[in-house]
């Protein structure tokens, strides 16, 4: 989910056991690096002047991309020792407090399961925790809902498996380390060195390479030694043509013109690029819409190469969803996982657990007319996200 559209999102919670699973050993810690002189701190010092004015400027809700800026390994800024997390419970993991981690490079990595952005850096952190776990590096994901079936253990911790996240979790269910870090967006990154002292910090996906040669300087890795394999390698190439924003369809912040409680929609005919309805019953809240008849259907016009949608079932059982593109099955070169053919020809997804499904990946951005079509009651649709 785009880093500069998202808000905070709060909600009470009755916290529940937590779920753990192949708990993770932190090794023992490798033997310090020579420590750096004097000087590098006062130079470093005067770098965190900048990272003020970047709170600042996150504080203000600017476009993430305005904060980017090259940073020297070398010259870190040392800022203020990170917040402890009050969280409501921890998954790969007993909890880890603040004695737990000293001595420890860590990453405090704030996301959320249904975020596609969240879910497209995870092999990156992966790559760095299989490299750089034994020189001392732990990386705690700390996951922190939008939506409301993101603050049930159970299906965070299905997501964790499925999505191969084996370093720690701490369940944010409410916030709370989420705003003792004054972040605002999913994903973000923080990263705190031996000390336990702020010294990085970025904003949404990318700066791959950059964010590894902060774990490296921070860990003192030999430079002449190996990097993450796989992903760690080199950034992907940043967008090159507009598309469609992140679209929500829950009252709060939808755009499909939905009102709360249950309505019937008027099929909405031709629809301009970027612009959502719905067609048949539907009944919303702030956050989703839901299906109450087989036949409902939700229309959008959008400008990108892939779409992906936040859906939930509700019930016993799973509720498959048809998906057509320009009034058509989507052609099988444009099929994600979990997109499927039926022997009619149609194509749909079968909602199962609440998470974010992949609807189409077409070969390059173009604008185009998504019709989806639940065949029961009881979908729940939040908010789709796109990419180029």
């Amino acid at each position: 989910m785009s880093a500069n559209d998202h808000e905070r999102w709060h909600a009470g919670r009755v916290p529940v056991d937590d779920h753990v699973a192949d708990r993770v050993d932190l090794p023992p810690l490798p033997p310090a690096p020579t420590p750096r002189p004097p000087w590098a701190y006062l130079v470093a010092a005067v770098a965190l002047v900048a990272l003020a004015v970047g709170a600042v400027a996150v504080a203000a809700r600017v476009d993430p991309g305005e904060l980017a800026g090259r940073v020297d390994p070398q010259d870190l800024p040392v800022g203020e020792p990170v917040p402890a997390l009050h969280v409501e419970g921890w998954l790969n993991s007993p909890s880890l407090g603040a004695a737990d981690l000293v001595g420890r490079v860590v990453v405090y990595d704030f996301w959320t399961y249904s975020c596609v952005n969240c879910v497209r850096t995870l092999p990156h952190l992966r790559a760095w925790w299989d490299r750089y776990r034994d020189d001392g590096l732990v990386i705690v994901g700390v996951h922190s809902p939008e939506f409301d079936f993101e603050r049930d253990h159970t299906n965070v911790a299905g997501a964790v498996e499925r999505l191969g996240v084996t370093w720690p979790v701490a369940l944010d269910d409410h916030h709370a380390a989420f705003d003792a870090f004054d972040n605002h967006w999913w994903p973000a990154k923080y990263v705190a060195d031996r000390d336990g002292r702020l010294r990085y910090r970025h904003i949404g996906e990318g700066a791959y390479d950059e964010t590894e040669d902060v774990l490296r300087e921070l860990l003192g890795v030999d430079p002449s030694s190996p990097r993450a394999a796989g992903p760690g390698g080199a950034d992907p190439a940043p967008p090159t043509e507009v598309i469609t924003p992140e679209t929500y369809l829950g009252t709060s912040r939808g755009r499909a013109g939905a009102t709360f409680g249950e309505r019937d929609y008027p099929d909405p005919g031709e629809l301009g690029v970027d612009e959502v309805a719905l067609a048949g019953r539907w009944a919303a809240d702030a956050e989703r819409v839901r299906s109450l008849e087989p036949g409902a259907s939700i229309v959008l016009r959008y400008r990108a190469a892939e779409v992906n949608l936040v859906l939930a079932a509700d019930g016993d059982g799973p509720v498959d969803v048809t998906v057509e593109v320009d009034g058509r099955p989507v052609p099988a070169d444009w099929r994600p996982d979990g997109v499927a053919a039926a022997p009619d020809g149609s194509t749909a997804v079968t909602v199962t657990v609440p998470d974010l499904y992949r609807l189409v990946r077409s070969p390059e951005v173009g604008e185009h007319t998504i019709r989806l079509t639940a065949q029961g009651a009881g979908v729940s649709a939040f908010a789709f996200t796109f990419g180029g």
